[in-house]
């Protein structure tokens, strides 16, 4: 049945919108999940950056032998003796000895974790990362992960339709988003992301393309797809997702390769 917009009064035309953000919010969780089980793993050890509340925790299909989570804490803390972001992971999974969550703001913190992992998840966080040290971030994350450990990371696609659809959704729900002027705004929905210059912490600018390309170099194997809306061309895709294998000694899985040569068998498409 098609969506009557006659029911949605002006008073609920906000809190609609807040419920369609909270799906929209939810998709990079869901497909992480499916990513995740693609692995075949019987349990797990996780870096997260960026991991905020660590509501991915509840997303990982398989026993957790360690996780790792790094966040900034910019939208963290308590408020009427609630705790928010990473104090309320804190305080949640604190008799949890597999897991341990950081306040970090700089790759150095990155740097000094101890140990490698079989997953570093960066769940729309590059973004948010000072952009001149986004190489010097993905280059740490390689040496945290084991040979043929996988980076898993969704993105924003900031520019053409998605861009408009975002920009409208952000009017209309109250949510903010990070702010253009409005020949920034027309070069981005143009896709001339060169002309747009970076937001020091936020979306405005950011190119999913360009921090591909960076991955890359540091992980032989991997492709793109649409998060949402699922199986999507990138190009109408609100959130991009990434996922790219470190290189391994060992051969790799036959099969049909993906883009940038990545073994479907090894994480499914």
């Amino acid at each position: 049945m098609p969506f009557n917009w006659s029911t949605v009064s002006a008073a609920d035309t906000p809190r609609f919108f807040n419920r369609v953000y909270a799906i929209h919010h939810a998709r990079r969780f869901e497909w992480l999940k499916s990513k995740i089980a693609c692995l075949g793993k019987s349990d797990i050890s996780v870096l997260e950056l960026g991991c905020n509340d660590a509501r991915s925790i509840e997303y990982i299909p398989v026993p957790i032998k360690r996780y790792l989570g790094l966040d900034a804490g910019w939208r963290s803390g308590w408020e009427n003796g609630k705790a928010y972001g990473l104090e309320s992971a804190q305080v949640r999974f604190r008799d949890d000895p597999h897991l341990e969550f950081r306040r970090s703001e700089r790759c150095e913190d990155l740097e000094r974790v101890p140990g490698q992992f079989d997953v570093a998840i960066v769940l729309e966080t590059f973004e948010y990362l000072e952009p001149s040290k986004l190489e010097t971030y993905v280059s740490i994350l390689s040496e945290k992960l084991i040979d043929g450990g996988a980076i898993l990371a969704t993105m924003p696609n900031e520019k053409g339709v998605p861009l408009l659809v975002k920009a409208l959704g952000s009017r209309l729900s109250g949510v903010p988003r990070s702010g253009y002027t409005p020949a920034q705004f027309w070069n981005a929905l143009i896709g001339r992301l060169d002309r747009v210059p970076r937001a020091l912490r936020g979306r405005r600018g950011f190119d999913y393309q360009m921090m591909s390309e960076i991955i890359w170099r540091y992980f032989p194997h991997g492709y793109l797809e649409s998060v949402e809306p699922a199986n999507a061309p990138l190009w109408l895709s609100l959130n991009v997702g990434l996922v790219a294998r470190k290189a391994t000694a060992q051969p790799l899985a036959s099969g049909a390769q993906a883009e940038h040569s990545f073994p479907r068998g090894v994480i499914c498409k």
